[in-house]
């Protein structure tokens, strides 16, 4: 009876703890990770003028995996070792009631170095992966600008700064690693002094204990394994602390700023613009606070029809104006650009751009996208293979006619 009942206290704590771990731990993943892309996808275009591509970067690879890997694998050695310790206290106390003492002081000791130790462990692990960002914005940069560093011959020069900026993180991720190191060897000298003096009371005292061969074997083996136990879960403990800074981060990415959308907007005809008439009355705007006006009272309209060209020097402005007709900078209050009589910045932004029959823009700077030609010519499937063939023929690219050209 005793055993079974053993066994099946061991069988439901083994079971919640299993679903707790694969449902639970990726649920908690998936929703950080939704989040922080929600924000992103959405944050304006000054956030990423002013954080590093690696920054972001290093959110969505080495934060994401500490916390679908890491944490995960920590907490579950946490949950185990917490009942592997309740159960080796419980056998020693129901052994040998004077073990409890000895319990105290082992926890004691165990506690001290914890608190010691995660005076330095969190910071070392957020600073282990603040180190990365530049790491990865340093290869991505080299990687993008390689032809210009070529031309200019500076190719040692950029090698050493990736080597450097790779040192300083190595340095870091070996300081956190080493702090790791310091608190197991303690723990493991405290271990073995618990089982040290469970074999020494047993010996010099089995006279008056008068404890079976068989119960003296027990408490010497559960002591050893509460010690192994105690072990792992200080271990735990301080390695779930430092994976905790990648909840931190990832749950920082909701802070991000957002594109600014009417609270009650107006939700134009679906097929609106009809002719095509634009305005921009005393449009005024800035990329962001404090940085100087980059279009100053700016007034013009054009016709339906009116193909207009604007040609000034580097940074009159022929890119801001874009950029606010499509509201990925906003215009100052004072301001209104109209299209069709209807005011942009009552839209929301889904109606102004990325839907049918909407604004549309050619870029300065042609991507292809992962996937067939077909995809990023028509990323949303909204047109025929006739038109996208026609579109291909319109500007000569290839034999527009074969089917292999867009799939």
């Amino acid at each position: 009876t005793v055993y079974a009942i053993i066994f099946s206290v061991s069988m439901v704590g083994t079971f919640l703890r299993s679903q707790w771990i694969v449902q639970a731990g990726p649920r908690c993943s998936q929703v950080l990770f939704s989040e922080m892309m929600e924000r992103v996808q959405h944050a304006p275009m000054h956030y990423f003028e002013t954080t590093p591509l690696g920054r972001i970067l290093n959110r969505f690879t080495y934060d994401m995996e500490t916390v679908d890997i890491t944490l995960t694998e920590a907490m579950s050695m946490l949950l185990t070792s917490v009942g592997w310790m309740s159960a080796g206290i419980a056998v020693q106390i129901a052994i040998l009631p004077w073990q409890i003492l000895s319990i105290f002081f082992i926890f004691y000791v165990y506690w001290s170095l914890v608190l010691h130790s995660r005076k330095s462990a969190v910071d070392l692990q957020r600073l282990d992966a603040v180190s990365r960002s530049p790491v990865q914005a340093k290869l991505s940069e080299c990687i993008e600008g390689a032809p210009t560093i070529r031309a200019f011959h500076r190719s040692h020069y950029f090698a050493r700064t990736f080597r450097d900026t790779l040192d300083e993180n190595t340095t870091a991720m070996m300081n956190f690693m080493a702090a790791q190191r310091w608190l197991a060897v303690r723990i493991q000298l405290v271990g073995a002094t618990g089982v040290f003096t469970s074999v020494c009371i047993v010996v010099s005292f089995n006279e008056q204990l008068r404890l079976p061969a068989g119960l003296a074997a027990m408490l010497i083996i559960w002591s050893s394994n509460m010690t192994i136990s105690l072990g792992f879960m200080v271990q735990a403990i301080s390695e779930s602390e430092a994976a905790i800074t990648s909840v931190e981060r990832l749950s920082a990415m909701a802070t991000i700023p957002q594109e600014r959308t009417p609270i009650v907007g107006t939700t134009p005809d679906p097929g609106w613009p009809t002719s095509g008439a634009l305005t921009f009355h005393n449009v005024t705007m800035r990329y962001r606070e404090g940085l100087p006006l980059a279009l100053t009272g700016l007034s013009f309209s054009l016709r339906s029809g009116q193909r207009c060209g604007i040609v000034g020097r580097t940074g009159a402005g022929k890119s801001s104006i874009a950029l606010a007709l499509f509201r990925l900078v906003e215009i100052e209050p004072t301001g209104s650009i109209t299209l069709d009589n209807t005011d942009l910045a009552t839209l929301s932004l889904s109606d102004l751009r990325g839907r049918a029959n909407g604004l549309c823009i050619i870029p300065q700077d042609p991507i292809l996208f992962a996937g067939t030609l077909r995809d990023c010519l028509d990323p949303f499937g909204e047109k025929e293979d006739a038109e996208v063939y026609e579109a291909l023929r319109a500007v000569r690219i290839g034999n527009a006619g074969e089917r292999n050209m867009v799939e």
